[in-house]
């Protein structure tokens, strides 16, 4: 499981994704879809999900928890 995130665009953009941190619940890299996806927890009746297309990445780091 992903615990830490932290995404360079393309465009020059830097973006940091932490579990617990700012409702983030779960950080997934799915290869086969072509995406990084960031769910947050329920709140206002939904779970709010974000999708990073990897062909917009041009740097990736992440700290897996053991």
């Amino acid at each position: 499981m992903i615990e830490k995130l932290e995404v360079g665009m393309m465009n020059g953009s830097v973006h940091n994704f932490k579990n617990g941190e700012f409702g983030v619940e779960k950080i997934e890299i799915n290869e086969s879809r072509g995406f990084i996806e960031i769910s947050y927890a329920s709140h206002e009746g939904g779970i709010k999900h974000v999708l990073i297309p990897l062909q917009n990445v041009e740097k990736c780091e992440y700290v897996n928890k053991s």
